[in-house]
């Protein structure tokens, strides 16, 4: 039996043209999962920012809705700033890989 890969298309790259930020990060993850890490990086610069954000995500999940522990949200949730700079990282790779 033969196994065809099923491509996804970028949407923005698609009607723009342009590189989007998530451009890549199947590759880079498909990288990530078999152990090579720097083709990661190169498919996708900000693939282990993006996975960072995801992973600490989950544990805020996990701590506030399945054990219910409010305070870890309160004491280490994100802040209006981190998240303003994470977007400002993304709008910043996006001009950058675009240029």
């Amino acid at each position: 039996m033969r196994y065809f890969p099923i491509l996804v298309t970028c949407t923005i790259k698609d009607f723009t043209g342009l590189d989007c930020p998530g451009c890549g990060g199947q590759r880079a993850i498909d990288a990530i999962i078999k152990g090579k890490f720097i083709a990661a990086f190169y498919y996708n610069q900000l693939i282990y920012l993006y996975l960072s954000v995801i992973a600490y995500i989950y544990v805020l999940f996990v701590e506030s809705y399945l054990l219910k522990n409010k305070e870890f949200v309160r004491q280490f949730g994100f802040t209006t700033k981190f998240a303003l700079l994470f977007v400002l990282a993304i709008i910043l790779f996006f001009v950058i890989r675009n240029v």
